[in-house]
């Protein structure tokens, strides 16, 4: 299906390919043949649920999956072989590459031309969309495939819609939902859809594929200690990794450790700087990025504190509870526009009262040595 090129696509990384671009699949490898054999012995369940963490490939292998259905129809006996290289030489993986082919249908976030904004979800509009993709006929072949990248972004009225089209699904259609947070989507969804659960990438896979990423980016990675470090943060993701790589996460990195050694301590100074700097329209990517390693390093010190048998359970369970509330009110901030410097100078101060009743993270720093 056609697309006003003019626009950007949601979620994608600033110089990385689209997944859509991929020909290569790096991990995954039960997913991959599961779905293969499904379709070979012509018992392709019409709605697969591809679940996991962010930057992980489950948009790869949603493309990946659409190309083996559209763009090598005429293969169906081909032996089944795990990652295989897909042949992007077809008129119709040429189409699916430039998100141009007539049988395939992306619901996103649409564009907001006024705001010059991706709406913060996918709406009933847009699944209406999908209905008049449905009852047209097939431009190439029989087979037709709805990528839905993210169904977590279904609001209500949206997912309520698309649930009537998976209840009675039109034949030959391949529904493929992509998450990363199951629990938005609605239970009557997930009944509905054949469930490939992926895990985060080991870490040979990882350098790997972010090595290939970025070889066919405008990202550059950094090399050695460095290079370990944001292997490390990423956590399993490609994507964290590349970001990490394109913005200042080393520095960020360094930032955050100092803050925390100074606990139950706080330099004020140093947080108003940061929340003015991760305030600005410039600094979306970083914002994200600083609350991730934020996190991160926080539940790294309070793993040290169980491990080095510090700490108590009532002190612990006062951290957990200040980094729940800490993600439910960032989620709250993001689908809201709200203000994130007075979010960033908020978060600190409830971490400093926590340090303060609490005795801070000074035991996991000791412990660091």
């Amino acid at each position: 299906m056609a697309v006003d090129h003019d626009k950007p696509n949601p979620d994608q990384l600033d110089g990385a390919p689209h997944p859509r671009q991929s020909t290569i699949l790096f991990g995954h490898e039960a997913a991959d043949i599961g779905f293969q054999q499904a379709m070979h012995a012509g018992k392709l369940h019409h709605a697969w649920l591809i679940q996991g963490k962010e930057g992980i490939g489950k948009a790869t292998l949603a493309y990946r999956f659409a190309q083996m259905v559209l763009a090598r129809e005429d293969q169906t006996n081909s032996e089944i072989v795990p990652g295989r290289k897909l042949d992007f030489s077809t008129t119709g993986a040429q189409l699916i590459c430039s998100d141009a082919h007539p049988n395939l249908l992306v619901l996103r976030r649409s564009w907001n031309s006024k705001t010059k904004k991706f709406r913060t979800r996918i709406v009933v509009d847009d699944v209406r969309e999908l209905q008049r993709f449905l009852g047209n006929t097939s431009g190439m072949g029989k087979w037709r495939v709805v990528i839905i990248d993210r169904a977590d972004d279904l609001n209500m009225n949206a997912a309520n819609a698309l649930l009537k089209m998976l209840e009675e699904p039109p034949a030959f259609c391949l529904f493929l939902l992509v998450s990363a947070e199951q629990g938005k989507l609605p239970t009557t969804i997930i009944s509905r859809c054949q469930k490939l659960r992926l895990q985060s990438l080991d870490a040979s896979t990882l350098r790997a594929c972010t090595s290939h990423v970025a070889d066919q980016s405008q990202i550059t990675l950094p090399h050695g200690d460095q290079l370990s470090i944001i292997f490390e943060l990423a956590n399993g993701s490609v994507r964290a990794a590349l970001e990490f790589a394109s913005g200042r996460t080393l520095d960020d990195y360094n930032e955050i450790k100092h803050i925390l050694d100074l606990l139950p301590g706080i330099d004020p100074q140093a947080i108003s700087a940061l929340a003015d700097r991760l305030s600005t329209r410039t600094a979306e990517q970083d914002y994200h990025n600083f609350l991730h390693l934020l996190s991160t390093q926080v539940s790294n010190r309070i793993r040290q504190i169980v491990l080095a048998g510090g700490g108590n359970k009532h002190e612990l369970a006062q951290w957990t509870q200040l980094w729940e509330t800490i993600t439910s009110r960032k989620t709250e901030i993001d689908l809201l526009n709200l203000d994130r410097g007075n979010f960033i100078l908020d978060l600190f101060a409830n971490i400093e009262k926590t340090a303060h009743l609490n005795g801070g993270l000074q035991v996991a720093t000791a412990k660091q040595g």
